[in-house]
C-alpha cells in the first residue's frame, strides 16, 4: 500500500474543505445581500411604496454582481451541479426580489434572462454557475405568495384596483405553469401553493365587489324614475281625497275610482320601500366587511409559509429551504418531532412488508375503484435532472383497478391532473398504499371512520397539508373528543384533529379525520 496515495487524498480533501469554507463566505455575503433586499421591501406597505424605495432595492440587486463574479470565479470548471445547493436558496430569493420589483414598476413578469443579467451571471459560467429555471421558478412561486398577500392590504387602504391586476397577473401566471410537465417533485408540490393563493385573492375581489354591486343596486333604486312617478302619482291621488268625512259635490263615485288608483299605487310603493331596506341592510352588511378590513391592522411580515415544505439536500449535508427566500426562514420556530425513527404513540406499528401489510388491510381487500389513498411514488426525474428518491413524499391518489384479481397488486392514479386534464397512473403494491378512511361507508365496514384508529395529542400522523394533494408528517395537537364535545355533535359528524405540520413555522391546521393516518416511518 502506497502512503503517497492517501496523502494525495488527504489533499483533495483539504482542498475540498478550503474551497467549501470560500463558497460559504461568498454565499453568507450574497443571504445577507438577499435579506436586505427583503427588508427594505418589507419596509413598508407594499402598495404605497415609493419609486426611491424601488431605486434603492435595485442597487442592492446590482451589488450582487460582485458575489456572483466572486463565486465563480471559485467554482472549478464542470462542478456547477455539485456546489449549486450551497447558494441555491440565495438565488431563489434574489428571484424574488427581482420579480416583485419588476412587477411592482411595471406590472410585468420579469424574464430569466433579465434576472440572470441583474446578478450579473454570464452565459460562459454555465458550468460554474448559472440561474437554473428551477430556481426561477420557485422565485415566481414566491412572488404569488407574496401578492397574495399584497391583494389583502390593498383592499384594507382601499385600493381596489390592485387586487385586480394581480388577479389577472397570477392566473397568467398559473396558466403558465400549468403548461409545465412538473412531474412529482418539489417544485410542483410548491405549485400547489397557487391554488391556495389565487383563491385568497378571488376571496378579496368578491369582497369588495359584491360591496360594489350593492352600492350600484341601491343607487339606482333610490334614483328609479319609476319610483318617483309613482310617488308623484300617490301625492295627487292623496290631495284629491276628501280631507273629511263630508262626501264630495260629485258623489261616491269619484271616491271609489280614486280609491282604486290609490290602493295599488301605495301597495307598489311599500314593495318599492321594502326591496330598498333590504338593499340597503346589504349594502350596510358589505360596507361594514371593507370598513372592519380598514381598521385591521396591515399584514407587515413577508410571506414565508408554504403549504409545501419537502425540502432537499446539498452535498454539504445543509438544509437548503424552499421558501420565497430563506431569508426569515432560519429565525422561524417549527416544531419538534420525534426523531425519524421514534415516531409518538401511534399504537399501529406500521409495516411495509407485503405480507403485514395484506394481514393488516385483509378485511378491506380487494380497494374497490375509486378508493382514495396516500400513495408513495416511486423514485422520479425531478426538474434539476436529479432523482428523487425522498421516502418521506406522498401524495393523494385514487385507486382505479385491482390488477388480475391480486388484492396485492393495483393500479392507482395521482389527484393532480397534469397538462392534460389527466392524473398518472402508477402501478403499484399495497406496501406503497396508506387506505384512507371512506367517508361514504356505512358504520361497521372496515373503511368506515369508525374502523380507523384514534389518534392521541402527541401522536405522529402522516396528514394531507390542507389546499393541496400532498401528505406530510404531523404532530397531533387536538384529538377528534378533544375537537368536538359530547353532545355538540353536526347531524353528519365527520371527525377533526388539530396538527402542527413539521417544518410549518408551528402553525395549528384542522384536518378532517379522513385524510390522517398513521405515520408510516421509513422503508
Amino acid at each position: 500500500m502506497d502512503p503517497l496515495n492517501f496523502e494525495k487524498i488527504n489533499s483533495l480533501l483539504d482542498r475540498d474543505v478550503d474551497l467549501r469554507e470560500k463558497i460559504k463566505e461568498q454565499v453568507a455575503d450574497l443571504d445577507k445581500k438577499t435579506r436586505n433586499m427583503v427588508g427594505m421591501l418589507n419596509k413598508e406597505n407594499l402598495c404605497t411604496l415609493v419609486p426611491t424605495l424601488l431605486d434603492e432595492v435595485r442597487t442592492v440587486l446590482l451589488s450582487c454582481r460582485d458575489t456572483t463574479c466572486a463565486l465563480a470565479n471559485l467554482i472549478p470548471q464542470n462542478q456547477f451541479w455539485r456546489w449549486k445547493d450551497m447558494w441555491s436558496n440565495s438565488l431563489r430569493s434574489a428571484v424574488f426580489a427581482a420579480s416583485l420589483v419588476e412587477y411592482l414598476s411595471t406590472r410585468t413578469l420579469i424574464p430569466l434572462p433579465k434576472v440572470s443579467e441583474l446578478l450579473g451571471i454570464e452565459d460562459e459560467w454555465e458550468d460554474r454557475l448559472a440561474l437554473p429555471v428551477e430556481d426561477y421558478l420557485h422565485g415566481l412561486i414566491s412572488l404569488v405568495n407574496e401578492l397574495s398577500r399584497l391583494a389583502v392590504n390593498a383592499v384594507t387602504l382601499g385600493n381596489f384596483e390592485e387586487p385586480i391586476r394581480i388577479s389577472v397577473f397570477v392566473k397568467e401566471l398559473f396558466i403558465g405553469f400549468s403548461m409545465l410537465n412538473l412531474k412529482n417533485d418539489l417544485l410542483r408540490r410548491r405549485f400547489d401553493s397557487l391554488k391556495y393563493d389565487i383563491k385568497k385573492i378571488e376571496e378579496e375581489l368578491e369582497c369588495w365587489s359584491q360591496a360594489a354591486a350593492t352600492l350600484s343596486t341601491l343607487t339606482a333604486q333610490f334614483s328609479s324614475h319609476a319610483t318617483l312617478e309613482t310617488i308623484e302619482r300617490v301625492n295627487r291621488l292623496i290631495s284629491a281625497w276628501p280631507v273629511d268625512d263630508t262626501i264630495p259635490a260629485e258623489g261616491l263615485d269619484g271616491v271609489k275610482a280614486t280609491y282604486k288608483k290609490l290602493a295599488p299605487a301605495l301597495r307598489d310603493i311599500q314593495n318599492t320601500a321594502e326591496e330598498e331596506a333590504k338593499a340597503l341592510e346589504d349594502a350596510i352588511e358589505r360596507v361594514g366587511v371593507l370598513i372592519a378590513l380598514r381598521k385591521a391592522p396591515l399584514d407587515t411580515t413577508v410571506q414565508e409559509k408554504r403549504p409545501k415544505r419537502p425540502r432537499a439536500l446539498s452535498p454539504s449535508g445543509t438544509p437548503v429551504p424552499t421558501g420565497p427566500s430563506a431569508v426569515t426562514s432560519r429565525s422561524s420556530v417549527s416544531i419538534t418531532l420525534p426523531a425519524r425513527n421514534s415516531v409518538g404513540p401511534a399504537a399501529s406499528g406500521f409495516s411495509r412488508d407485503p405480507k403485514s401489510r395484506r394481514e393488516a388491510l385483509h378485511k378491506q381487500l380487494p380497494l374497490q375503484e375509486g378508493r382514495r389513498v396516500a400513495f408513495h411514488p416511486p423514485p422520479g426525474k425531478t426538474a434539476n435532472g436529479t432523482t428523487d428518491n425522498d421516502e418521506n413524499t406522498w401524495i393523494l391518489a385514487l385507486v382505479t383497478k385491482c390488477i388480475n384479481a391480486d388484492k396485492n397488486r393495483y393500479e392507482v392514479q395521482d389527484a393532480e391532473p397534469q397538462e392534460d386534464g389527466t392524473g398518472v397512473l402508477y402501478n403499484t403494491t399495497l406496501r406503497a398504499i396508506i387506505p384512507l378512511p371512506d367517508p361514504n361507508a356505512s358504520p361497521g365496514n372496515p373503511a368506515h371512520i369508525s374502523s380507523y384508529q384514534t389518534f392521541p395529542a402527541g401522536a405522529t400522523v402522516l396528514a394531507l397539508y390542507p389546499d393541496t394533494s400532498c401528505f406530510y408528517r404531523a404532530e397531533v395537537i387536538a384529538a377528534p373528543k378533544e375537537m368536538h364535545p359530547k353532545g355538540n355533535l353536526p347531524p353528519k359528524y365527520m371527525p377533526t384533529y388539530k396538527l402542527k405540520f413539521e417544518d410549518d413555522d408551528n402553525q395549528e391546521h384542522t384536518v378532517a379525520a379522513q385524510w390522517v393516518v398513521e405515520w408510516p416511518g421509513t422503508s
